[in-house]
């Protein structure tokens, strides 16, 4: 019969009917809710009772007809280990009962010498102690799974007596051989804490639990027995009375060794990847110095050889040198491009622009390349689509020369197409489909998916036959991207190819009278824009200071120059100057140290001129860090005419619009 809910079946073994009558008696008396008490007079009975029903409590007389002493009680025990025991025990054999006791029974009574109240506690003490007993050896059981499954190590740090114990097959990483776990010392713990962690470590747990907090976790350094120090992650959850008093700590030792080694690897990796990163950037920006200073002496000089009298063959010539560079400027561009798209340092900008002259300079910057080849350029654009659009269209139109430059590249006969779609419009926006397509040499289908890669190209003979770095593609597809678009190719090896890509576009909020970006502009016919305008170039390099002065001359201005940041500085004490144009990297004082010896050490007059910066670097970075130094502009070299002389313009008029 099973008991029911809170309520306890008692069986009785004793041989003596007596007894018998007076134990059960005095249990009903009890307050205690009993199901039923069952009597048995021999050890034997009470065994076979036991086999056909389940009780909450044995009450066990040492001496009986089959069975006595110790022997009885092991007996019982071996069929039912998990049911609390109480000894009957007279005054003669009290030392056996406590002995009993210590093997594992709950408690005894000495025969007419208890009480209803006396025998209430023992009972309700012997299967609470029983419960207890059984519920931590479960819980030891499941700790020593654990930890022989992870490695770990369990502890359980009893507040009250200061004593902890230690469970888990991960001390044996930690002990001594042969130590007894069963007997750790107390000083275990913080011996094996890393000195130079120890004091903090201790502090830290001490304190948690004085705050009344409910949990503690910690990373330290944990001495093994091989004398090495394992990163250890160690956590405790505190257990208190009813008085919200901590009185018990359980918690885990697990070994983080691989987890920190792993941790350490990441983090010098990207040390290593940031210091790799600082480094291209840096030879990126001395490439771009020691590439650029010297074009824009090549570019200047050819510019201004193109304004002189020239025969039909020299301007074939100048003309040549001109594509040429522009080859050149092009490839390094496209290095710095890239290197600033996979950086995310690329910012673009927000303006309305007239789309359609956009698409038709990107038309006309092509055309001259076309009708070389004898092909066909063509372009269409849906009459539909707004005139005025806002977005960046500087990459716009970086996208669209690449494209199309492309497709003339590899088109020897026929034709190159640009389509331009209008696929849908909202009230703010239009979604269009840009189409360039060619009848060129096409792609191999086994080179389709790897042609937006970095430096791939259709065929290895690509580079010698048709030039470039491969890159372009690649920049092509990450600028769409950027835009939050995409692109898609289509292509037949010998049969052309059709690249489409998809944008969705913001309307331009154009009114009356504005005047939104439009392309690229012819240089305009220009006489003495720089008239009595005094400047100061400070620049090292010889050509360079040549082509300058040449370019600013023939506007009209008059030029001093200076052949470094320190020279600067003792010019402008004797000369006037209504601006500076400052190169950046130069011997004995650079441009930044010369702007700001200007800017805070010399009288106010000259503290004051607009400084624009010559700078050889491309990098946004230095471009900051020009205007960071207190210049007012800067020039990324080499530079047009046009675009030097807009500058100076717009720093000493800034309302000017000559050009």
């Amino acid at each position: 019969m099973e008991a029911v809910e809170n309520s306890i079946s008692i069986l009785i073994i004793e041989d003596n009917p007596g007894d018998q009558v007076l134990l059960e008696a005095h249990l009903e008396n009890t307050s205690l809710i009993i199901s039923g008490i069952t009597m048995a007079s021999t050890l034997a009975e009470g065994i076979m009772h036991l086999q056909q029903k389940s009780f909450s409590l044995i009450f066990l007389d040492f001496f009986l007809p089959d069975s006595s002493g110790l022997d009885a009680y092991l007996k019982l025990v071996k069929v039912s280990p998990a049911i609390p025991v109480i000894i009957l025990s007279g005054l003669s054999d009290t030392a056996l009962a406590l002995k009993a006791i210590s093997l594992g029974a709950q408690d005894f009574i000495l025969k007419g010498e208890y009480d209803v109240q006396s025998l209430q506690k023992s009972v309700w003490y012997s299967i609470e102690r029983k419960k207890n007993i059984e519920l931590l050896k479960e819980n030891n059981e499941r700790y020593d799974i654990i930890s022989k499954a992870t490695n770990d190590i369990i502890w359980d740090w009893n507040l009250d007596t200061n004593k902890v114990k230690w469970i888990g097959q991960g001390l044996k990483n930690y002990l001594p051989v042969n130590t007894d776990i069963t007997n750790i010392p107390d000083k275990f713990w913080t011996r094996a804490l890393h000195p130079d962690e120890r004091k903090n470590i201790v502090r830290s747990l001490h304190d948690t639990i004085e705050k009344g907090e409910n949990s503690w976790e910690c990373d330290y350094r944990f001495l093994k027995n091989d004398s090495s120090y394992a990163h250890i992650n160690s956590r405790g959850y505190i257990i208190k009375n009813e008085a919200n008093k901590a009185v018990r700590m359980i918690g885990s030792i697990q070994d983080i060794t691989e987890r920190k080694k792993a941790e350490l690897e990441t983090e010098q990796a990207r040390i290593e990847a940031e210091e790799a990163r600082k480094t291209q950037e840096q030879f990126l920006a001395n490439m771009s110095h020691e590439i650029r200073t010297p074009m824009n002496g090549v570019i200047g000089m050819t510019q201004l050889l193109s304004a002189t009298n020239l025969n039909e063959d020299q301007k074939e010539f100048v003309e040549n040198i001109q594509q040429s560079t522009g080859n050149l400027m092009a490839i390094i561009n496209d290095i710095l491009d890239l290197t600033k798209i996979v950086a995310g340092k690329i910012t673009l900008v927000q303006k309305d622009y007239l789309f359609a002259d956009l698409i038709t300079n990107c038309i006309k910057m092509n055309q001259y390349r076309a009708d070389e080849k004898g092909i066909l350029l063509h372009c269409t654009i849906d009459e539909n689509i707004p005139p005025v659009l806002s977005g960046d269209p500087y990459r716009l139109n970086q996208i669209l020369l690449n494209l199309v430059s492309n497709a003339i590249k590899f088109t020897h006969k026929g034709e190159v197409n640009v389509i331009i779609n209008l696929q849908e419009q909202s009230d703010e926006s239009v979604a269009l489909e840009f189409i360039v397509s060619d009848t060129g040499i096409g792609i191999a289908a086994d080179k389709i998916d790897s042609i937006f890669e970095r430096f791939m190209q259709v065929s290895g003979d690509s580079t010698r036959k048709y030039g470039g770095t491969g890159l372009g593609l690649t920049i092509t597809k990450q600028l769409i991207q950027l835009l939050g678009g995409s692109i898609t190719v289509r292509s037949h090896q010998h049969e052309g190819s059709t690249f489409s890509f998809y944008l969705t576009l913001l309307k331009g909020k154009q009114q009356s009278g504005d005047n939104p970006a439009r392309g690229e502009t012819s240089e305009p016919n220009l006489r003495n824009a720089l008239a009595g305008i005094h400047i100061l170039l400070v620049e090292d390099n010889l050509v360079n200071q040549k082509v300058a002065v040449k370019l600013l001359e023939s506007q009209g201005a008059t030029v001093e120059v200076a052949n470094h940041g320190k020279e600067a500085i003792e010019l402008l004490k004797d000369i006037r100057a209504d601006i500076i144009l400052m190169d950046i990297q130069m011997p004995e004082m650079d441009g930044y140290e010369a702007t700001k010896i200007i800017r805070y050490q010399m009288p106010e007059e000259v503290s004051k001129l607009p400084i624009i910066a010559m700078t050889a670097s491309a990098l946004i970075s230095d471009q900051k860090k020009c205007l960071f130094a207190g210049m007012n502009d800067y020039i990324a070299k080499p530079y047009q005419a046009i675009d030097l002389y807009k500058k100076i313009l717009q720093q000493l008029t800034p309302s000017c619009c000559i050009l």
